[in-house]
């Protein structure tokens, strides 16, 4: 693992926290500038429940490509420098390949996780720490068809917000996962980092015309948030699994095929 790392660009890692932490502190001002009512707290307006600008929706349409950023090319570059051929003579390539997924899942993680976490206890500073009250609060409409596990929201909102944290940045890994297991087969090395990005538009535009029960969304931009809108633990789960099954798919595709090399 330790020569992954000294091979990772740390331009692309700290560029991926930079564009993270900016937007998390945008949301932060742009909130702040406008009249906060009394009773709200940290957890009714950090940047995964905020509902009333529209950074959020910036940070989450872009998630994929801030966690594709520091790793997910870096299979691809070690592959047409040859790097990968003297790796090769050492070890096995499925223990070669598995190196380089952790790599990309862990800096995937950790560049969504930071200006997330930043974000939220930033809001500490600023309001108090009570839990939100569903007549004070019912702005937000934090309610069962649109947000997950809403009863632990109102009695336990420190917990529901870092489950949100830790699943939103479980997807970055995934995405840049996805992202790397995808890059063999693509020649730009650009495009290959953009993957994850080109398919969160794809459900976007999908979701937008092919409409689920209750306008229930299978958009990762979407049920990443806190409060999403609307929400369905179904959906979330299959769309999780989905993107589970294809890359692993797509490891053991790109075994063979590094294989055969």
């Amino acid at each position: 693992m330790k020569f992954l790392w000294s091979r990772l660009n740390k331009l692309w890692l700290f560029l991926a926290l930079a564009i993270g932490l900016s937007i998390s502190v945008v949301q932060c001002a742009v909130s702040v500038s406008k009249n906060i009512p009394a009773a709200n707290s940290p957890y009714t307006m950090w940047i995964s429940i905020d509902g009333f600008t529209f950074v959020p929706t910036i940070f989450f349409i872009l998630l994929p490509l801030i966690a594709s950023l520091p790793a997910s090319t870096l299979l691809k570059e070690d592959f047409t420098n040859g790097y990968f051929y003297k790796l090769k003579m050492e070890k096995s390539i499925k223990q070669i390949l598995l190196r380089y997924l952790e790599i990309a899942f862990m800096t995937g993680f950790i560049v969504i996780a930071v200006p997330l976490l930043f974000n939220f206890f930033s809001w500490f500073m600023i309001l108090p720490n009570v839990k939100p009250d569903n007549l004070l609060n019912i702005n937000i409409g934090a309610r069962n068809f649109t947000m997950l596990f809403v009863s632990l929201y109102y009695f336990h909102p420190f917990v529901h917000a870092i489950l949100s944290i830790i699943f939103s940045s479980l997807w970055g890994g995934l995405f840049a996962v996805f992202a790397m297991v995808t890059s063999l087969w693509i020649k730009n090395k650009f495009a290959a980092m953009c993957t994850g990005l080109v398919l969160q538009i794809v459900l976007l535009l999908m979701n937008a015309t092919i409409h689920l029960p209750y306008f229930i969304s299978y958009s990762p931009a979407d049920f990443l948030r806190e409060l999403p809108g609307t929400a369905n633990i179904y959906v979330v789960v299959f769309m999780t699994a989905i993107l589970l099954l294809y890359c692993m798919i797509m490891f053991h595709v790109d075994e063979k095929r590094l294989a055969e090399l």
